[in-house]
């Protein structure tokens, strides 16, 4: 069901209603003055028999009222409608009369500033298939359907199999231009089918389709998807019949099994084989499909087993929010609700709008059931009865259980509801099922809840779930949940949360695990004892004055250390190949032992901010300045190994005790003359919010330069993009380059010439917003490709040996 405002259900539902609609033809609009009429025809799985893997296209018939010109075969047709969520005809005031002398002035209609608002849907996009100008009764009477018309062509494959089915859906989409629901795809099941062959395209997303146990179809915006029945909790009231509107199927139709024949080969030849789930009576889904396998077969039984619905068909005032393929609760002559799935719906539109919804499915058997000898029966009549006699039974299906006795409990499948019926005596001593629940809510507590939602919606959605770890939970979907009053959790799960308001001292027990928590403004001064262990914790705004330590280990440790002198009497020790990060504002750094132990790591770095003092530092591993100071005049380190390094921000440091063996630090600006060759990775550094992050730099196999931009197209569908002077400059134009396009609008855009100077693009609709990006070949180095280096696999492992005997040192 799309999804409407709660202005445009209410102005469904009124007695009172007024439509528009907007039809576009090519690049004219018409409105229904303009038009006589239009029929939209819409269906999914429809049918004598329950069709999964359905490709109906949809279709629009329309009567203009006057003679259309020029309207070609497959032109694009857009049919929206559109309901008046705001009337000025119906609010106004009447102005009593007033008197002049002996006259009277009649009453006058008080004029309105708020005209009426409309809120319009889209029915569809369509192609003309035919044309039919009438002018002797001038009119026109034009047929269009839906992008099926271009799925006709034959499928031929390219991926190598067995493939995914959902690589395979894919791959029908692109080859056939569709534009896909890229949320739906991504749900298409992986499993592995093997090559589809001998099936146009539209046959073959029909197979895509079977697979997921649903249909396949053009939605109302033009993309392609892959939909599964949907209950949208939208009920028909018996005021919206029209007269004698609903005819219902007493008899419930029921999925009893599926079937498909397909092809094996073997080694006497190829031979027929049908692969069987389910069971051999009751009605039969028979599918022809050359690539399904009794897994696959089994897989899709399992999703449908359990639909069961009343055929139907019902003539009403409509709805065009709702859609094909969505269930409806409807309610029969004896004032019972029921749920059926809208398999089939047509809409008239005459200044008015009336709809014809229908599920008329045969739920008769298709197969004869097997034959069961007397003896058998009796058996089975016998084993009922004891079954009945001995402790209480647990019954699951749509059949009525037979001899049941009070107690037993039977799960009973209703539509798209599950129900709990307990056979229960009654207050008149007689026995029968009755209803305990269902995942159906009551009408009066639906009522209540979409009567009590307002726009932004509090609640969307509550049914069962096994989304979070494949149990059964009660889920509720929907924003901005506020519950005001004392509420107690007896034990939850709380993936995210964000707390405005928690008392630590609430916290009587338990463990509290400080990784990847950023801790701030931290109060130290109840600390009396134990050891820090700072590691993946952030520490922020660390008031420094001094302050005397013993030891401080850490992992990845970040300090700012404020205002303040810090000393290290015993030791500032970090492990292997971490991380130090000390910001030191106005303070300084005091680390002094004669023997050189004071300050040790063991192949690890250390970064500071705006002021460093070392002493005897013997074991420096690595110094570095961060990224972000602006001043690296502060660095100052002595030792045997140490160095002293000043400047402003065009520093070059480059020293074993400084940055290590054979690294090379570089802060200003760099340039370099001759080609610069990396072995591991080139990334751009940036600070975000939790510190300094990488990007990798974008290669090609060949030198390539990209620009990019946004253009439109004219009224004729038509813009040439100029390349920029300077762009063309640097990339040589004599090799052919590529254009790559994505449009911003209904419609779709190409690249119908490219030459020295610019490329010219065309749309689908004139107008059309687009964005383009181009790649040429970067000049001079037009013929590079995967060049061959002189570095030797001898280098590179030497190269790799020495860094991990750094690491290991």
């Amino acid at each position: 069901m799309l999804i409407v405002s709660d202005d445009f259900n209410n102005a469904m539902k009124a007695e009172n209603r007024r439509f528009e609609t907007r039809i576009k033809v090519g690049d004219k609009v018409f409105t229904k003055n303009d038009i006589n009429s239009w029929v939209y025809s819409g269906g999914s799985i429809s049918g004598e028999t329950f069709q999964i893997g359905s490709t109906f296209s949809n279709s629009i018939k329309i009567e203009f009222c006057s003679i259309l010109e020029n309207v070609k075969e497959l032109t694009e047709v857009t049919v929206e409608i559109g309901i008046a969520t705001y009337d000025a005809d119906y609010h106004y005031d009447n102005i009593p009369p007033e008197k002049v002398g002996s006259a009277k002035v009649g009453y006058a209609k008080l004029i309105h500033y708020k005209p009426t608002v409309y809120e319009y849907v889209s029915i569809g996009t369509f192609y003309v298939t035919k044309c039919d100008p009438d002018r002797n009764e001038n009119k026109t009477t034009l047929e269009a359907s839906d992008r099926f018309v271009f799925l006709e062509n034959e499928y031929v494959s390219e991926l190598t199999y067995p493939a995914s089915i959902r690589d395979v859906a894919l791959e029908i989409a692109n080859k056939s231009g569709s534009i896909i629901n890229e949320t739906n795809f991504s749900m298409i099941s992986t499993s592995k089918i093997n090559k589809p062959e001998g099936y146009t395209f539209r046959q073959a997303i029909g197979l895509i389709a079977q697979f997921e146990a649903g249909y396949a179809r053009f939605n109302r915006i033009n993309q392609l998807e892959i939909m599964q029945l949907i209950d949208p909790k939208f009920a028909v009231s018996p005021a919206e019949y029209f007269q004698k509107g609903l005819t219902k199927n007493e008899l419930m139709y029921k999925i009893g099994g599926i079937s498909c024949t397909v092809s094996v080969k073997k080694e006497s030849g190829n031979e027929q084989v049908t692969y069987l789930a389910g069971s051999n009576t009751g009605p039969q889904v028979t599918l022809e499909n050359k690539v399904m396998t009794q897994d696959l077969l089994d897989n899709i039984y399992q999703k449908i087993k359990d639909i069961n619905f009343y055929p139907f068909t019902l003539n009403w005032r409509g709805n065009p929010a709702l859609e094909t393929g969505d269930w409806l609760t409807l309610t029969d002559r004896d004032g019972i609700p029921f749920k059926t799935p809208n398999l089939s719906y047509i809409l008239t539109f005459k200044g008015g709008l009336t709809a014809t919804s229908s599920a008329n499915t045969n739920s008769s058997a298709q197969t004869i059931s097997a034959y069961s000898p007397p003896l058998n029966q009796i058996i089975k009549d016998i084993n009922s009865r004891v079954d009945a006699a001995g402790k209480n039974s647990v019954y699951d299906g749509t059949e009525e259980p037979p001899y049941p006795k009070e107690g037993d409990i039977w799960f009973k499948k209703n539509g798209p509801d599950d129900e709990i019926w307990v056979y229960t005596k009654l207050v008149d001593g007689t026995y029968d099922w009755v209803l305990q629940t269902s995942t159906r809510l009551p009408d009066d507590i639906q009522e209540k809840i979409n009567n009590s939602v307002p726009s932004d919606e509090i609640v969307k959605t509550i049914n069962l779930s096994q989304e979070m770890d494949g149990k059964e939970w009660l889920k509720i979907k929907g924003a901005k949940i506020w519950l005001t009053e004392e509420t107690r959790i007896d034990d939850a799960i709380i993936k995210d949360a964000m707390i405005g308001n928690l008392s630590a001292s609430k916290l009587s027990t338990g463990t509290l695990n400080a990784a990847n928590v950023n801790i701030i403004n931290l109060n130290a001064s109840s600390i009396s004892t134990g050891t820090l262990n700072a590691s993946l914790v952030n520490v922020i705004n660390l008031d420094a004055s001094n302050i005397t330590a013993g030891t401080i280990k850490g992992t990845n440790l970040s300090i700012n250390l404020g205002t303040g002198a810090v000393q290290f009497q015993k030791g500032f020790l970090t492990g292997n190949n971490n991380l130090i990060r000390l910001d030191m504002d106005n303070s300084y750094f005091h680390s002094f032992d004669s023997k050189g132990s004071g300050f040790k790591i063991n192949g690890g770095q250390v970064s500071f901010f705006d002021g460093f003092w070392g002493r005897d530092s013997n074991y420096l591993g690595s110094i570095m300045l961060d990224v972000l100071s602006s001043d690296f005049s502060g660095l100052k380190v002595y030792g045997q190994k140490g160095a002293s390094v000043q400047g402003g921000n065009h520093s070059i440091m480059v020293g074993y005790s400084i940055l290590g063996n054979n690294k090379i630090g570089l802060s200003g600006d760099t340039g370099v003359t001759g080609n610069l060759s990396v072995l591991g990775s080139k990334n751009a550094a940036h600070a975000t919010r939790d510190g300094i992050r990488l990007t990798p730099a974008y290669e090609t196999a060949e030198s390539y330069l990209g620009d990019i931009g946004t253009a439109e197209t004219g009224e004729d569908c038509t813009v040439v993009i100029p390349i920029e002077e300077h762009f063309s400059d640097v990339i040589n134009t004599d090799y052919e380059y590529h254009v790559f396009l994505q449009s911003y609008s209904e419609g779709f855009a190409y690249v119908v010439s490219r030459d020295k100077t610019g490329f010219t693009v065309q749309s689908s609709v004139p107008n059309l917003p687009f964005a383009w990006e181009i790649k040429g070949k970067r000049r001079g180095y037009e013929n590079d490709r995967l060049t061959l280096t002189d570095m030797k696999f001898e280098e590179i492992k030497e190269i790799e040996e020495q860094n991990f005997k750094e690491e290991e040192a």
